[in-house]
């Protein structure tokens, strides 16, 4: 083989190791951009797990009290039930009210 093949045979080396440094290149950008949205798509699921976590404990809450509502008869509510002096519990003068709800404002962000 004479040199000057062999210097043929060397810039055709070269030529294809251009290409895959190239080539290298534009992979390793799209896996850092690939990295990037990975991130974004994790955070996102992590805002979307807290938020069905925040509806799972708001259920619960309406929940616990509507059952907590059930206690109760309708006579319960009836004016004058609970100001009757007469009967041997005179400590009840305010008429049964349900459990609260904590009430979380979620229209607006800031004002939070």
């Amino acid at each position: 083989m004479s040199l000057q093949d062999q210097i043929e045979s060397k810039r055709q080396e070269l030529n294809a190791l251009r290409k895959i440094n190239i080539l290298t290149e534009t992979m390793k950008k799209q896996l850092e951009l690939l990295a990037v949205q990975v991130e974004h798509m994790h955070g996102n699921a992590e805002s979307v797990s807290q938020v069905m976590k925040n509806w799972d404990s708001i259920v619960r809450s309406i929940s616990q009290a509507s059952l907590s509502l059930l206690q109760y008869a309708e006579g319960d509510y009836e004016v004058g039930v609970w100001n009757n002096t007469n009967s041997s519990d005179t400590l009840e003068k305010d008429p049964p009210l349900p459990e609260t709800l904590v009430r979380v404002r979620v229209d607006d962000e800031k004002e939070l």
